[in-house]
């Protein structure tokens, strides 16, 4: 079963290049994880701080697993820097049918 993940992440005024720079940095690794589909940072349209990152894994097992990763926890560890607050994440699974 696909597991879809919906992160929202709001930055200090200034650091959103920052977070992208992380976020780049992750994905690189992050993209080439068992069961990762989708690892995508999208920034609201017209804004600076607010961002949010599109996840789909393959099973809920591999999400437990990204979550330990080296290039998550690495990212995690920088996210204090320019986070304005703790991230909001949601888990989504798919109902009906799916394109």
């Amino acid at each position: 079963m696909t597991i879809n993940v919906v992160a929202t992440l709001t930055v200090r005024p200034g650091s959103g290049p920052a977070l992208e720079a992380a976020i780049a940095e992750a994905r690189k690794d992050v993209i080439n994880e068992p069961g990762c589909v989708r690892y995508d940072l999208q920034r609201k349209f017209k804004s600076e701080t607010e961002y949010i990152m599109l996840e789909t894994w393959e099973s809920v097992a591999d999400l437990k697993t990204h979550g330990q990763a080296p290039a998550f926890v690495a990212f995690s560890a920088q996210a204090a820097d320019f986070l304005a607050a703790a991230p909001e994440v949601l888990v989504y699974e798919p109902v009906g049918d799916q394109v």
